[in-house]
């Protein structure tokens, strides 16, 4: 008689307040782990609708507002259903809102561990200007209380310089934020004349992103090249800053917002950025931001959408290579069209990006990774 298959190990991911089908922990971590026929995929994270199995992955509702209190508590129940429904081999938590029920169940359940470490929590309370010094005190001490659970078996870094802004979280993966779809191939090209270039801004719509400044940098640019379109396509995470941003871009019809308070679809803010002639990347240098990667740097590099980033040594020894890119100073609107016109006399893409732009490159570490803390 022949040997029944193998029973497929449970994994389960979870998050609060990321999508369902959020581009790392979906898109990246949890396509990688299908791949392997080895797991059963379940994903736990936000969503306002009623969720079904898809690709033979079990999708499951944390949350459906990310304004309610009350909802980020039955989140909670919610995720301690599903750990004694499921019953993982291997968890990975991808928020510090659900550590301390994770830490808890692991001694009952005996299951490994991952916290998949999406951000320096602690240092991004900078980024947050409505945070008075009282209340970032009190948060910081409530994250820092909250990822110092014992029991926590790999540590999975979405930025190298984690290592060394957090180097009590050992032991530790770096699995950056790089780009999983398909690479357009390229080709050298320049910019004809023209009257107008079409620019994009995507991803998380914050103040400290430059956002309102690049919006002062392409009015500007308006007066030179008056044919010019910049579209703002992201995820709100201060609502009064989207009422500044909507009042500087009144009476404005080159610019098309398109922000909301939930995440706004990954597929979406790609499709918008491969119509783009430039992608705008306008950071501040600012201590949270400036040893980061940029998810946008990978994205732009893998569809062949040349960027306009503010001065960095690190962004823009990435684009060097193959000529991804020019520097920008977004916070001198005066100087723009100026600026503007060096950017577009460049040769963009004189070498085709590498592989170690894509998610790939790294894949194989990742499963070794989970396969050696099962083994």
């Amino acid at each position: 008689m022949g040997q029944s298959p193998a029973k497929p190990i449970s994994i389960l991911l979870a998050s609060s307040l990321k999508p369902v089908k959020d581009v790392r922990a979906w898109e990246k971590l949890g396509r990688s782990l299908r791949e392997t026929n080895t797991y059963s995929l379940n994903i736990i994270g936000f969503s306002g609708k009623m969720l079904e199995q898809e690709d033979g992955v079990n999708f499951y509702s944390s949350n459906s507002s990310f304004h309610s209190k009350w909802k980020r508590v039955i989140s909670q129940l919610r995720f301690i259903r599903l750990l004694i429904q499921i019953r993982p081999k291997v968890l990975i938590c991808c928020t510090y809102e659900y550590l301390p029920v994770s830490a808890l169940f692991k001694k009952l359940l005996n299951f490994k561990l991952v916290y998949d470490v999406q951000e320096n929590y602690v240092d991004n309370l900078d980024l947050n200007p409505n945070l008075t010094a009282k209340a970032k005190e009190r948060t910081t001490r409530i994250i820092q209380n909250l990822e110092s659970v014992s029991g926590i078996d790999l540590y999975l870094f979405a930025e190298k310089c984690y290592a060394k802004e957090m180097p009590e979280k050992k032991p530790f993966l770096v699995l950056e934020n790089k780009y999983s779809g398909p690479i357009k191939p390229t080709k050298p090209f320049r910019f004809e004349q023209r009257n107008g270039y079409k620019f994009i801004i995507t991803g998380t719509i914050t103040p400290s992103f430059g956002i309102l400044e690049a919006v002062l940098w392409f009015k500007s640019v308006l007066k030179e090249f008056p044919e010019s379109s910049l579209e703002i396509i992201g995820h709100l995470t201060l609502s009064d800053f989207g009422t500044k941003l909507s009042q500087a871009c009144d009476n404005v019809p080159e610019i098309e917002l398109s922000i909301s308070e939930i995440p706004v679809p990954h597929q979406r803010m790609i499709e918008a950025m491969t119509r783009a002639d430039f992608a705008l990347l306008p950071y501040q240098n600012l201590q949270a931001i400036k040893d980061k990667m940029p998810t946008k740097l990978f994205e732009a590099a893998a569809l062949g959408v040349p960027v306009l980033i503010t001065s960095n040594e690190k962004w823009e020894n990435f684009l060097k290579p193959f000529s991804g890119g020019f520097s920008i100073d977004f916070f001198n609107a005066e100087v723009a069209g100026i600026q503007f016109r060096k950017a577009l006399v460049q040769e963009y893409f004189t070498a085709q990006p590498g592989d170690s732009i894509h998610w790939d490159s790294q894949k194989s570490d990742f499963l070794k990774a989970i396969e050696g803390l099962l083994s």
